[in-house]
């Protein structure tokens, strides 16, 4: 999953850039290349080893990735598929929270 994310962040990136920026392999030189915002949410992408804090960190790197995703697919004037995402996110929160 967290691939899936990197591969979106560089998609914003060479987005917002117009191309121009190199976003390196594997996400080297993160911190230098992306959108400041995508740092500060990948801060609380990550869980301790512990079921909560995993459960929070999952819902935080959808979080991420969904508005990566709009952003994206607003400056590349794509449409975001808006209906899978809610049914996705639905299908996480009955199987993890019972809602």
């Amino acid at each position: 999953m967290k691939r899936l994310l990197l591969r979106m962040i560089e998609w914003h990136t060479h987005a917002r850039t117009d191309q121009s920026s190199d976003t390196w392999h594997n996400g080297r030189f993160l911190e230098q290349w992306s959108d400041p915002r995508v740092l500060e949410g990948l801060a609380g992408a990550f869980a301790y080893y512990d079921e909560e804090d995993i459960r929070r960190a999952l819902f935080a790197t959808m979080d991420l990735f969904r508005w990566v995703a709009r952003e994206t697919a607003e400056r590349l004037n794509t449409p975001y598929p808006a209906l899978a995402d809610e049914k996705a996110t639905q299908l996480v929160s009955s199987l993890l929270l019972g809602v």
